[in-house]
């Protein structure tokens, strides 16, 4: 897992592939909160951006979510939210992997999770198997969110 601002995202290129994630930096800086939400396919099979509008929820409905052959780059255009990192080992599977939809779910088990504020401006990294709750709500009274989550195929950073 991986938590920075946008403007240090030079230092996480992988040696072997940095035009691909290049090209994808490229197309996420695109993305302004007048973008459509859903999917946006840069190169097909390789990186697309799922953008989705939500309002944040509580912490007592988390769940935590893992892919296997996607890497997640994820940031807000509008809004904040606390996306939670969470080892995996120790909690329960709720969903097994689902490899057509490439997630799975765990019970979210807040004394293990790592909360991260995400605001327009910085971003967080979750490779294959990393658990991670996102669209949790950061304070009381959750204003809506628009949200680009990049999806980067595991083999750019191979």
């Amino acid at each position: 897992m991986i938590f920075d601002s946008l403007k240090d995202w030079r230092r996480y290129v992988p040696r072997n592939k940095a035009s691909e994630f290049c090209q994808a930096i490229e197309f996420l800086r695109g993305f302004t909160p007048d973008v459509e939400p859903g999917k946006h396919v840069l190169i097909e099979g390789l990186i697309y951006a799922n953008v989705q509008e939500y309002t944040p929820k509580a912490v007592s409905e988390a769940v935590a979510e893992y892919h296997r052959d996607f890497v997640d780059l994820q940031t807000l255009l509008a809004g904040s939210e606390n996306i939670y990192y969470c080892p995996t080992d120790g909690l329960k599977e709720k969903t097994p992997y689902d490899a057509d939809g490439d997630y799975g779910l765990y019970e979210f088990d807040e004394a293990q999770a790592t909360a991260c504020k995400l605001e327009p401006g910085n971003f967080a990294i979750f490779f294959p198997e990393e658990g991670h709750a996102p669209c949790i709500a950061c304070c009381d009274n959750p204003q809506p969110v628009k949200k680009v989550v990049l999806k980067l195929h595991r083999s750019i950073f191979e």
